[in-house]
């Protein structure tokens, strides 16, 4: 069976082009996986209108009886985007599954007015599934954009990992990786560190392109000590801090369900986290991880020295966190997974399709008996 994916290209910045990457990197039997760019990617205007005017000629002109259609969902433009994609697929017929990503999801759609919200629930709606990362967003699409139950299907995320784990040394690195900016909570995490004193005890390392529109990161940054700005990172590059890395940092204001959470599990860092969507269906406080109050910096605080000054509870979060990751978020049994969802949705697409013909078929015999007696008595 051919999958054809609408979305951000393998290789592309942002969570959705690195979750492609890795699904890319996986193999099987059972399905074979077309990446189309959509046009949401980073790059030059007139680049990403062709991309997306190339998209939707692939909606259009591509796929045979037996192909699905995967849309990779956020909010703002990616949802129109995708939007226009389903339109034409809707009028060829062709099954197409959502598999919402982005974060802000709740706010993009309280924020449309009431046509284009009906637009969006219309969307989900005829989706013959819809893809969640977590309970509290498949929790979310059933209530705010009433999908039905039998069509919510939960699929977290997953990532590779090291076979073994590095052997690290001090000072404790605590990694933070993402955009440096509010909605990843970097201003909270940089009061936090001003209050932990590490006395060189521990370094912050903040790995990620700076979202700071008025400079205050920026400044808050140059007060501290024991920092290390890097910047964004290829894959390479963020292995590499990874496996150097103690603690994984990520004290955000929202997320679905973060991929650099799960590649700190993946290699053993002990997470210091906030309960914001998906993550605290992860790392369960005191278990695998610690999670704290979001925007609250004397509680990150308390925890960052936690596990910069306790050696063995620190390595025992962090091999919980490895546990946690080796039981549901290797990309092993991730495509197994995805290939039953998409080979489901097109056995229930096609269950669809000979039952509305049959209906169809229904109907038009209705119409011509009632012909036939009209004509009898006329």
């Amino acid at each position: 069976m051919k999958v054809r994916i609408v979305g951000p290209a393998p290789g592309s910045t942002g969570g959705v082009g690195v979750m492609s990457s890795y699904l890319e990197s996986t193999s099987s039997q059972r399905t074979s996986l077309e990446f189309i760019e959509s046009g949401g990617a980073p790059g030059p205007k007139l680049w990403r209108l062709k991309n997306f005017a190339m998209a939707m000629l692939a909606a259009l002109r591509k796929g045979g009886d037996g192909d699905v259609w995967v849309l990779q969902l956020a909010s703002g433009g990616s949802t129109w985007r995708k939007l226009l994609v389903s339109w034409v697929l809707r009028a060829r017929k062709k099954p197409y599954l959502l598999h919402l990503h982005g974060a802000a999801y709740p706010m993009f759609l309280s924020g449309q007015p009431a046509m284009l919200r009906r637009a969006i629930l219309s969307f989900f709606q005829h989706a013959t599934a819809v893809l969640v990362l977590g309970y509290e967003w498949r929790d979310f699409v059933s209530r705010e954009l009433r999908v039905t139950a039998d069509r919510l299907v939960l699929l977290p995320n997953a990532v590779p990992g090291p076979e073994m784990l590095p052997t690290r040394s001090l000072p404790v690195r605590v990694l933070f990786a993402g955009r440096v900016g509010v909605r990843k909570g970097a201003p909270t995490l940089l009061q936090a560190w001003a209050q932990v004193e590490t006395s060189g005890r521990a370094v912050l390392v903040l790995a990620g392109d700076l979202d700071d529109p008025d400079g205050t990161i920026a400044e808050a940054v140059k007060a501290s000590t024991d920092v290390e700005v890097l910047g964004w990172l290829d894959s390479d590059g963020l292995r590499e801090q990874m496996a150097l890395a103690q603690v994984l940092v990520l004290p955000s204001q929202v997320e679905n369900l973060p991929l650099s959470l799960l590649e700190g599990m993946a290699w053993g860092l002990a997470p210091v986290v906030t309960p914001v969507g998906a993550v605290a269906e992860v790392v369960q406080d005191g278990r695998d991880g610690l999670l704290v109050p979001v925007d609250d910096a004397d509680a990150l605080a308390a925890a960052l020295r936690r596990v910069i000054s306790d050696d063995d509870d620190r390595a025992r979060l962090a091999r919980s966190a490895r546990q946690r990751w080796e039981t549901g978020y290797t990309l092993e049994s991730y495509r197994p997974r995805f290939d039953d969802i998409v080979e489901a949705a097109r056995r229930r697409h096609t269950a669809e399709r000979i039952a509305e013909h049959g209906a169809e078929h229904g109907r038009g015999r209705r119409r011509s008996r009632a012909a036939q007696r009209k004509g009898r008595t006329s």
